[in-house]
């Protein structure tokens, strides 16, 4: 039966990449389900490691009386499933170890690419998914290395192999690790928060009462009887009497420090239920902190979710992207007290603004050219790049092509991006509106003087024709790829609806993030033979994503290569999409089909295929997102990993991380964001020297800001 139920779950995980919950630990009908965090344990003081697999117990779903030759030393002894893809293998202990290191010794003919996925056990009936390895070039005899980084205290190793040109097989799995304090039993009760901002709190914090009972129910439909589903009533419920998706929140006019929620199912039939848990925290925004995908529910039957670290809530918002049956909740229930610390509370740093220069018109981007020179480069928007110095504006500038740019509004000259490796190459590229109305991605090179371009070195890489004067993008950067990524909007119209519905138009450069090679000898430019629609009839093979408004502020994690997108809303909500690194594109991020997290102008839509917002603001007091940087600097290192973005009209400044900054795990989870810092005037964008120190430009004041923190 175990072997049945891991083999459900790898064809599970073949079946929905990314997901972090094997289909075992799916919720069971009529009982009370718990979805734990990931657990980590580390031990300073733990003894050298050494192979513990020769003392675990191996089996697999294929041969598994054959499973142990893979953990007896012996690499001529090997088990192999003698069967294609997928196919699962396991080693299962009866105490725990303290593990830093697994290998994989491969058994394999013929060579060829292959995907594996490992997932560690830790006594809780839970397994969490460690690394990801895609499409690795692998051959027999070959050892992989897969560092546990920190070392986990765990009691099972799950390794399951996606895809392989040949019969699933290992030769050896060594497991290297040391004894682990305490036995299995006891340490099957501890709970552990599964992040660093756990590690940092001295104590947990008790589990509070529901003080639901004491907010507001608020719906998207059926709003009359969204009190129902929090008056401690299960047989009063709140139905929206319509089917998915829709939404219930919960508010509250003070912040609680919430460390469980549950959720009671009014639901007929049973059947598969996909939901998404958002959680305000008073910071005016809203951030993704879980998502579960096809969990079979039935009535009467309640989801515990814990809340861990514990964190400050203003508001809970439950999603609910597809049901069998009418979208309803029996009772919402929200565990905790009052908070008296928001932004301790969240796990995240306080931050400032400081002003650095000034003396700047329009400035609309900063970023530096990676050639160990210092200089930070001003974007103006009516057309010329200037370089600040050691916190001065200097007065001539580093390029200036106003006379060919078309300047003002959402158009201008809107960024410049310098390739890898420029100190040799001495050129950039630009991207503005020319004066015809369309968007111009070009080549400069740089004079004998590194401070001054030549303007008439100007070479067209790309032209996008755009059909109004709003949404036309206008971001590019570089790739960890050394490919250039460009943001085009969807080319706008009076009603700034997309009614054209060119966002999800895989024919139009419309309303997308675009890939291109601009660095080999193809001119103007080559297509990656890895982008997604690449060389598909009726597609634009230049399409990375698509479902964007105006992409105009995306930004790359120098530290681990994930990809933030900040993408405007029509009038309801402005948000920041996610792309892991090692994605292979082609994700659909909803406009115009969702506004946020939520269906364009309330509209009947199918989440079906498309990627969720992991943050999202409501446009109270707002108007337009912009971004963003990652900050990376040495000097605050309470900020390492934080993404930064505000908003144009208001001035505020959040700050965005992840509770367990993992891009192998599932983009749906753990987001936490900080109480916003206000600039005080409209910001047109936030980026980076090349320490990884972040500033913000002030669009009207034309100042220079750095982020700092504690």
């Amino acid at each position: 039966m175990r072997r049945t139920v891991l083999f459900a779950a790898a064809l599970f995980v073949l079946s929905l990449i990314g997901a972090c919950i094997p289909s075992e630990e799916l919720l069971q009908p009529g009982v009370a389900s718990t979805v734990e965090p990931q657990s980590e344990t580390t031990d300073a003081s733990a003894p050298p490691s050494e192979n513990v697999a020769i003392l675990g117990t191996a089996d697999a779903f294929e041969k598994s009386h054959f499973a142990q030759l893979a953990i007896d030393g012996d690499l001529e002894s090997i088990w192999n499933s003698q069967q294609l893809a997928p196919q699962w293998f396991s080693i299962a202990f009866d105490s725990f170890y303290l593990v830093d290191k697994i290998e994989l010794v491969v058994t394999q003919l013929p060579a060829g690419p292959t995907t594996h996925e490992i997932w560690l056990g830790s006594g809780s009936d839970m397994r969490v998914l460690q690394e990801r390895l895609i499409d690795v070039h692998t051959e027999d005899g070959q050892t992989l290395e897969i560092a546990v980084d920190p070392p986990r205290r765990l009691n099972e190793v799950l390794i399951v192999t996606l895809s392989s040109p040949s019969w699933v097989g290992w030769r050896e799995v060594r497991v290297f690790g040391s004894a682990a304090a305490g036995p299995l039993e006891e340490a099957a009760k501890e709970t552990d928060a599964g992040g660093p901002e756990r590690a940092e709190a001295e104590q947990p914090v008790p589990l509070g009462e529901n003080v639901a009972t004491v907010g507001a129910g608020f719906a998207s439909a059926g709003e009359e009887l969204a009190g129902q589903a929090i008056d401690g009533d299960p047989d009063s419920f709140w139905t929206a009497q319509l089917p998915a998706p829709q939404w219930y929140s919960v508010s509250f006019d003070e912040l609680y420090i919430v460390d469980k929620l549950e959720l009671e199912i009014a639901q007929s039939p049973a059947g598969p239920t996909t939901h998404e848990i958002w959680l305000g925290n008073g910071s005016g925004t809203r951030t993704l902190y879980r998502r579960f995908d096809n969990l079979h529910t039935e009535d009467g039957q309640t989801l515990e979710v814990p809340i861990l670290p514990p964190r400050s809530i203003s508001e809970v918002q439950i999603l609910t992207l597809d049901s069998p049956s009418w979208v309803a909740w029996r009772e919402v229930r929200v565990f905790g007290s009052l908070s008296e610390d928001p932004v301790g509370d969240a796990g995240l740093p306080r931050f400032s603004l400081d002003k650095l220069a000034e003396g700047l018109a329009l400035p609309v981007q900063v970023t530096h050219a990676g050639d160990g020179s210092g200089r930070l480069f001003v974007v103006e928007q009516e057309g010329r790049v200037r370089i600040v110095r050691n916190g001065e504006v200097e007065e001539a500038p580093f390029l200036d092509v106003s006379s060919r740019v078309r300047c003002c509004g959402e158009r201008g000259l809107l960024n410049v991006a310098f390739p890898p490796g420029y100190i040799d190459k001495q050129y950039f590229y630009v991207s503005y509106t020319d004066r015809a109305g369309d968007t111009v991605i070009s080549r400069f090179t740089t004079t004998a003087d590194p401070d001054r371009a030549d303007p008439e070195s100007e070479e067209v890489v790309l032209l996008i024709a755009q059909p109004d004067q709003v949404h036309n993008g206008g971001r590019i950067v570089f790739g960890p790829d050394g490919y250039l990524y460009i943001g085009s909007g969807d080319g706008g119209h009076p009603t700034l609806k997309d009614v054209e519905n060119r966002a999800q138009d895989l024919g139009t450069l419309l309303g997308k993030i675009l890939r291109i090679d601009v660095e080999s000898e193809a001119r103007p430019y080559g297509i990656p033979a890895d982008n997604p629609f690449f060389r598909i009839d009726g597609h634009r093979g230049e399409i990375w994503a698509l479902g964007l408004r105006n992409p105009w502020g995306f930004a790359f994690d120098p530290g681990t290569g994930d990809l933030y997108i900040p993408d405007p809303g029509h009038i309801k909500h402005e948000e920041v999409n996610f792309q892991p690194a090692g994605s292979r594109g082609g994700e659909n991020y909803g406009w115009n089909l969702k506004e946020g997290s939520r269906c364009f102008e309330s509209l009947p839509c199918s989440a079906q295929g498309l990627t969720s917002p992991v943050v999202e603001y409501d446009h109270v007091y707002s108007c337009a997102i912009v971004g963003g940087a990652v900050y990376r600097g040495s000097d605050y290192p309470k900020l390492q990993g934080v993404f930064f973005y505000g908003d144009f009209c208001s001035g505020r400044v959040w700050g965005l991380k992840r509770s367990q900054a993992d891009s192998t795990r599932s983009i749906y989870g753990g987001w936490l964001s900080t109480l916003p810092v206000n600039a005080r005037v409209p910001i047109s964008s936030v980026g980076e020297d090349e320490e990884g120190n972040l500033y913000v430009t002030g669009y009207q004041d034309g100042a220079l800001y750095k982020i700092t923190g504690e």
